[in-house]
């Protein structure tokens, strides 16, 4: 009999063997990652779907707690179910009631849901489309082998730049000392105001590396004379290791360090018996304006092969909508609704209705 329950810590180890097994899962569905959302003030929702005491699927579900009258959560990576058993709507609808349950006080009305599918699964159909997906839904797959086998994917510029970047000399270390986020912030910093684009505050990076380091993440450094020009942040889970986070600093381009630090980033992922590179987030070529284009052309020059996934669908529990609707009505200000009657009269009159 199908049952969905609270997943406690003894099922940890299980859990994320199943996690790291599924083809529709990711890292966010890892019990590492959300130990880093609850750092991060997140209510952490944890189920398990169990067939008698046999844990076989289940879904992590984030909330952020907020004063506001309605609350959305959210379930990256997940459900993660067989999407294609017969029994799988059965499932779905079973984890979706059980986490409506268990999130009564934190008065979601919405569970924004993404599994790593290609196509629309039948639990998903009638589902609206969430208006922000929760991670990439277009992004670029490298697959990793022999070093030769690699190269001979890569662009020819790809394999030119690295080559490059090797005889300019520069110097490329990974690294697992969570210690290391200040020099990897840095880069990051830099790189937000050159680039102009929004970033996390340290604080995130230092939450990420306690959560994830040492076993499911690390830094890597291009340095060329001793001055780091690139970093990146991996995060290994399953087959894949997938770039999470990097940057550059615009000093001596023609060196080509990005080349050589995700050159090495493919060669050692590939060593350490990974088969999946994930550049997470591509646009195919032609995306002019797109924030993605330029990075995507970057991306492109190491190979791959472009997936585009369904994205993010949402689950409205629209009673709880309803609720929240009448609530925040009901915290309006009495002067206010007067206020507005009275302008919505003047209207009235000047109209001459």
């Amino acid at each position: 009999m199908m049952r969905v329950l609270p997943l406690q810590p003894r099922h940890r180890e299980t859990w994320d063997g199943l996690v790291a097994a599924h083809p529709t899962a990711g890292f966010m569905q890892s019990w590492a990652w959300s130990e880093f959302k609850a750092l991060e003030g997140y209510t952490v929702f944890r189920l398990g779907l169990f067939e008698g005491k046999t844990l076989c699927g289940g879904g992590i579900a984030y909330a952020f707690p907020s004063a506001a009258e309605a609350g959305m959560a959210a379930m990256p990576d997940g459900p993660v179910l067989d999407w294609e058993a017969p029994d799988a709507a059965e499932a779905f609808r079973a984890l979706v009631a059980a986490f409506r349950k268990a999130s009564r006080q934190e008065r979601v009305v919405t569970l924004r849901v993404e599994p790593r599918l290609d196509a629309e699964a039948e639990p998903l159909r009638g589902l609206p489309r969430s208006p922000v997906d929760l991670v990439p839904d277009e992004t670029l797959l490298v697959d990793l082998g022999l070093e030769a086998e690699m190269l001979r994917r890569m662009k020819p510029k790809g394999r030119y730049n690295a080559r490059l970047a090797l005889r300019h000399g520069v110097e490329v270390a990974s690294s697992t000392n969570p210690g290391d986020v200040h020099e990897f912030y840095y880069i990051l910093e830099q790189t937000a105001r050159f680039q102009g684009f929004w970033l996390e505050p340290k604080r995130f990076f230092i939450n990420l590396t306690q959560s994830l380091f040492p076993a499911g993440a690390r830094f890597a450094f291009a340095r060329y004379k001793g001055v780091t020009l690139a970093a990146a942040l991996t995060v290994r889970h399953g087959p894949t290791a997938t770039f999470l986070y990097g940057g550059h600093l615009p000093l001596f381009p023609e060196v080509m360090a990005s080349y050589a630090l995700h050159w090495h980033l493919l060669r050692e992922a590939a060593l350490d018996g990974f088969r999946v590179y994930d550049f997470y987030g591509f646009v195919p070529p032609g995306s002019t304006g797109h924030p993605y284009d330029r990075f995507s052309r970057f991306k492109e020059k190491f190979g791959g092969r472009p997936v585009h996934r369904i994205g993010s669908r949402d689950v409205i529990f629209h009673d709880r909508l309803a609720e929240a609707a009448v609530r925040a009505l009901r915290s309006v200000p009495a002067a206010v609704l007067t206020a507005r009657r009275e302008s919505r009269g003047r209207e009235r009159r000047e109209e001459g209705v």
